[in-house]
């Protein structure tokens, strides 16, 4: 299971002909207590909560994306006036320690790479 403390995203748009990645956008996230909050620098809030798929062996996140009006995330989508939420579902392989998914956000594939940076301070 996803163990509490900071995380560092890398998010990729992957462009379909030829599976290459575009730059990254990146993004902090704190998991604590089953929930995820979190924020990006294009102005995306991640709020949600995480845990386990004991059938599958995966780890699991369910995040909702708070972008604000005018906010553009790293997908090249722009929220608008009224600003945006988009619901992300991943899971990622507990066996591996380099976490990756893919996942659509805004309609756009992407791939979601975590990595462990440090416990919650208390």
């Amino acid at each position: 299971m996803l163990m509490e403390g900071i995380y560092g995203l890398s998010i990729q748009r992957v462009r379909q002909r030829r599976r290459l990645l575009d730059p990254a956008g990146e993004a902090l996230v704190v998991l604590r207590n089953g929930t995820i909050l979190g924020s990006g620098p294009w102005g995306g809030v991640f709020t949600g909560i995480y845990g386990e798929d004991s059938a599958t062996g995966q780890d699991t996140v369910k995040i909702q994306i708070d972008v604000p009006p005018g906010g553009e995330l790293v997908t090249g989508f722009t929220a608008g006036p009224s600003g945006a939420s988009i619901d992300v579902i991943a899971a990622f392989d507990r066996a591996i320690k380099a976490r990756r998914a893919n996942v659509e956000i805004a309609g756009t594939p992407v791939e979601i790479a975590v990595s462990f940076l440090g416990p919650v301070p208390h």
